[in-house]
């Protein structure tokens, strides 16, 4: 099982909801930035629970509203996701960034095209620290553990900002070496 497990487990176990109410939950927690999961994989992961017992479903219809199926959590669905928890926080720390595949693989590059990868990646570690650092006073009323998570990433942001202009400057050096 995944941490995309843990999440959709985690949010049933605060409540019932719907596959589309999960989606919108995951969405509004800001966590679709660091996982990715669609709909399509919410509903997708939802049936499988009920497959395996961790959920059941009720279908419900309100008003006009068209018909909806809630999911609850089993029994066996929160041991599972207790499971999980201890599973996951026990983990390796693993930190893989979609942009180290770029890394290892500049030297295949000429040089305009290296340099305009690692601009980009120098800009996207900015820019990503600069939204979050504007959305942490927006969002003052996010729960500790959401807002925490922002902080971290703020942080880690902040390191990689430091890590980018140390890898800027060894390739300088490597390029004034080789001429």
């Amino acid at each position: 099982m995944s941490t995309i497990d843990l999440i959709i487990l985690g949010s049933l176990c605060q409540s019932p909801k719907s596959a589309y109410d999960l989606q919108k939950q995951i969405e509004a927690r800001n966590l679709s930035r660091w996982i990715k999961i669609g709909s399509f994989t919410v509903y997708k992961k939802v049936v499988q629970y009920e497959k395996k017992g961790y959920v059941t479903s009720e279908t419900i219809k309100s008003g006009n509203m068209p018909e909806k199926t809630i999911y609850s959590l089993t029994p066996v669905g929160k041991k599972t996701f207790k499971e999980l928890m201890t599973k996951f926080s026990l983990a390796e720390t693993r930190v893989f960034l979609d942009f180290n595949a770029v890394i290892v693989n500049l030297a295949l590059l000429d040089d305009n095209d290296a340099a305009e990868c690692v601009a980009n990646i120098k800009n996207s570690i900015h820019n990503t620290k600069r939204q979050i650092l504007e959305q942490l006073p927006l969002h003052e009323d996010i729960p500790l553990y959401g807002r925490t998570i922002l902080e971290q990433q703020a942080m880690i942001l902040e390191i990689l900002e430091k890590w980018e202009e140390n890898f800027e400057q060894q390739l300088v050096e490597k390029e004034s070496e080789t001429k």
